[in-house]
């Protein structure tokens, strides 16, 4: 299905009652700690997605990625606002932000958002700093900017597990590109193991808000069901990316 204004409108739209959904079940239960953790994570899957499966079009990704990206920034802006980090804590996470911009930068929109994989663009080795130094600069700079928050002794107490799983999943984004494509069959496999074990861990987390992480682990395991059936489905047998090993 080629993509078009329509699809993105309909992404939108699809995640908007998923995070209403969420909103509204946290609001009940007067857990909003309950919407940040359900809602925080999503472009982490929709990079695996892209990136394995390569049959989305590279704008509808753009679209979905930047989405998904921004509401998790502004839940961890509005948490370490919260707990008035001091000037240290906040020039970590600065800098790491800094890194993670510089290397898109260099890269380019489409580059970062896997124009090899999606787009078929040619391979281009980017030697200009932050590359001139590390490897993977975007992904190691969030993993600083998410760990600065936690020399913050308020944030550490109340939501190190937040940053931690950002920092164990852009960990796990480096990973999935070093590793390159994998068989279709496990892939699925991996995506569906990542939501249950998602959703096992909020209701885990919520016992005392049991219900209402209950609903809200039901909508990951559906929101994301929508994702995989959007980003690994059939394409009328038309390939949109890349073949599975042409990494």
């Amino acid at each position: 299905m080629p993509y078009s204004v329509s699809s993105s409108a309909r992404s939108a739209l699809v995640f908007a009652v998923f995070a209403g959904s969420v909103l509204l079940a946290a609001h009940v239960a007067d857990r909003w700690d309950l919407a940040v953790y359900a809602l925080s994570f999503w472009h982490y899957l929709v990079y695996m997605l892209a990136f394995w499966f390569r049959q989305i079009p590279q704008d509808r990704f753009k679209f979905d990625a930047v989405l998904l990206k921004t509401v998790s920034l502004i839940f961890f802006a509005m948490v370490v606002l919260q707990t008035v980090p001091g000037v240290f804590t906040l020039t970590v996470m600065a800098a790491g932000f800094a890194l993670n911009t510089a290397a898109a930068a260099q890269l380019g929109i489409d580059r970062t958002y896997y124009g090899v994989e999606l787009a078929g663009l040619p391979v281009k080795w980017v030697t200009a700093f932050p590359y001139s130094i590390m490897s993977h600069p975007m992904l190691l700079g969030s993993v600083v900017a998410y760990g600065g928050a936690l020399f913050d002794a308020e944030f550490r107490d109340i939501w190190w597990p937040l940053a931690v799983i950002h920092m164990l999943l852009n960990v796990l984004i480096i990973a999935v590109e070093a590793h390159g494509s994998v068989d279709r069959t496990r892939a699925l496999a991996l995506v569906w193991c990542g939501l249950g074990a998602g959703g096992a861990l909020l209701l885990m987390g919520f016992t005392d808000a049991w219900l209402a992480a209950l609903a809200c682990s039901a909508m990951i395991l559906t929101y994301g069901g929508v994702l995989i059936s959007q980003y690994a489905g059939p394409t009328d047998g038309e390939d949109q990316g890349r073949s599975w090993n042409d990494h």
